[in-house]
């Protein structure tokens, strides 16, 4: 399991090795899964507990992370709100995605989608516990 700091060590190289394992993973999920992610350009903020913000973005196209960007994306279709904390309170749960709707139910984790497509995306891929399962699998163990 990843430590905390090194899971949140939050930065560009990291941000990239997480993007590499995504990808390569992303091959095992379900078609139907898949195609659900589809394509968006989304930005995640993540803001640090020493207060300073740490902005990217990714080029997802057909499920596939084809590039990411210091500093985020320009119009992007989706943006992820956090901070260091809320993710920390996911990582050292013994029940992840219990403590990952906790967060987002407290507006500490928030997802926005810029068209009613992208919201409707987002609504089911955040109720789709085998997505979740894959997505805390990546990133939290």
């Amino acid at each position: 399991c990843i430590s905390l700091a090194d899971a949140f060590s939050i930065d560009m190289p990291t941000t990239q090795k997480y993007a590499d394992t995504y990808n390569k993973q992303i091959e095992n999920v379900p078609s139907v899964l898949k195609s659900m992610i589809g394509s968006e350009k989304v930005n995640i903020i993540v803001t640090r507990e020493d207060g300073s913000d740490f902005q990217v973005g990714m080029d997802i196209v057909s499920g596939r992370i084809e590039r990411t960007v210091e500093g985020g994306i320009s119009d992007p279709t989706i943006v992820i709100t956090t901070t260091q904390s809320a993710l920390g309170e996911v990582v050292k749960s013994t029940d992840r995605i219990a403590a990952f709707k906790s967060q987002a139910d407290a507006g500490q984790i928030s997802f926005v989608g810029n068209s009613w497509l992208a919201n409707a995306k987002i609504k089911a891929l955040l109720s789709s516990t085998s997505f979740l399962q894959f997505c805390y699998d990546l990133f939290f163990s």
